[in-house]
């Protein structure tokens, strides 16, 4: 007796009718026709599954300016993904098959990126007097949404809620579902800009699954608070200033299993006080304990993909992780790997391992203890203690005699040492010295390569 294999849970997320479509592209997962949401950063769709999917997506002749993309790609590239290619009346169709559920960013050429999210099946929807559950297939205004100890914002798959959300010295927060908030409330209505997410002063809270897009400013902020946890968030960005996740004068954080498209700095770690001596963003609480895991990053305006300040103003940032990190893209004058200490803070265990880098432009590496119209102290920090290892970065045409890296202290007493690059791969070839990095330097000592 033979028994047919189970079949795959699928489940495409429906958007509310009034969410503008993208006419660039048709999707379609195992013959199911997917919403694909047009956006000015990228458009995406996203559905949940169990199981092997085969994707089919259609890049429309009718589409403005259209013609059959020269190339087709499948980010990150470590899953190995070559799509099949053909030309059909309605366009040029890409098929591809995936074993179950992974976020996937794909690149035609001459068209819009495109981010198809493939997410586990969705839980449950929380109920109780403590939950603020937004449903499926509307357009929610919120306004502020401020949360309190104990209480969780629940975005069902395929709800949009637009506006921001806020919690101050509350405990065990739970920011969650599939959903999406959507940031483009406050310069519609013509009031101030704000950050998408501030959690301040609060402890053992979670921000989980949602799709950010559109967000003013920062999309979400950990400020002043401890044991926190990012996971799974997924964030569709263009504005100048729209920093992913920013980790500021916090303790015992731990990002994992985002997919961050930013304007600016995807992670940026750092402690500021930039009303002094008044009320507003003082979050100088020092920062240790941080590890950031299993993302993908991509960044198009500037900023770095991975960020330590500028504003360092606390007495230390140490013992910062990155690891199995996919640098999708860094363009414009940004940089992949950043530390600019520009403020008083000893910055040192800073680690960066495992990390694959597919594009990059203006700077690879950018080490610096600064000064900068971002910074508050009269005194200067240090760097010291940073290893990279096991770093593999893509290297094309454009970044020969272009590309740099810097790693610079700020004076004789404001330095930056013992800094080690274990099995540092630059377009295939080990990294031996600086003049291999087209390392610039200044007051930086004992710079080791293995």
């Amino acid at each position: 007796m033979t028994l047919s294999p189970p079949a795959v849970l699928l489940t495409p997320h429906r958007f509310p009718a009034q969410t503008a479509r993208s006419l660039d592209f048709q999707v379609t997962a195992n013959g199911v026709p997917l919403d694909v949401i047009s956006h000015s950063a990228a458009h995406f769709t996203s559905l949940e599954c169990d199981g092997p999917v085969s994707i089919a997506l259609t890049r429309l002749h009718g589409a403005d300016g259209a013609r059959a993309p020269r190339s087709i790609v499948v980010r990150p590239s470590r899953h190995g993904i070559q799509p099949r290619v053909e030309t059909t009346p309605s366009g040029t169709r890409a098929t591809f098959a995936i074993a179950g559920p992974v976020c996937l960013q794909v690149e035609m050429d001459g068209a819009p990126l495109l981010y198809i999210y493939a997410l586990p099946p969705a839980a449950e929807s929380p109920r109780g007097p403590h939950v603020r559950r937004f449903e499926s297939g509307r357009v929610h205004d919120v306004g502020m949404l401020t949360l309190g100890t104990g209480e969780v914002c629940w975005l069902e798959p395929g709800a949009i809620v637009r506006g921001s959300i806020r919690a101050a010295d509350a405990r065990d927060v739970l920011i969650g579902g599939y959903g999406v908030l959507d940031g483009s409330l406050w310069p519609e209505r013509g009031e101030p800009l704000k950050k998408a997410i501030i959690l301040e002063r609060c402890s053992n809270c979670r921000v989980e699954n949602i799709l950010m897009v559109s967000p003013c400013r920062w999309m979400v902020v950990l400020a002043d608070s401890e044991d926190m946890q990012v996971r799974g968030v997924r964030q569709v960005a263009d504005t100048v200033s729209s920093d992913g996740i920013d980790i500021v004068g916090s303790r015992r954080v731990r990002i994992s299993g985002c997919m961050l498209h930013n304007g600016d700095d995807n992670i940026a770690i750092k402690a500021l006080n930039d009303n002094p001596g008044q009320s507003g963003e003082r979050w100088c609480g020092n920062v240790e304990a941080i590890v950031v895991s299993d993302c993908s990053f991509y960044n198009i305006h500037g900023g770095s993909a991975m960020e330590i300040g500028y504003e360092t103003c606390t007495e230390h940032i140490r013992n910062i992780r990155f690891e199995d990190i996919d640098v999708l893209a860094v363009h414009q004058f940004g940089s992949v790997f950043g530390i600019h200490t520009g403020d008083r803070a000893q910055v040192h265990g800073i680690t960066w391992e495992r990390i694959r880098v597919e594009h990059h432009y203006d700077k690879l590496i950018d080490m610096r203890v600064v000064w900068s119209r971002w910074n508050r102290d009269a005194q200067r920090g240090s760097v010291r203690l940073v290893v990279f290892r096991d770093i593999s970065v893509v290297q094309i045409p454009p970044n020969v005699g272009y590309t740099l890296s810097v790693i610079a202290g700020y004076d004789a007493e404001h330095t930056i040492s013992d800094v080690l690059f274990e099995n540092f791969v630059l377009g295939g070839r080990r990294v031996a010295n600086a003049d291999h990095l087209d390392l610039v330097t200044r007051h930086a000592h004992n710079l080791v390569f293995r």
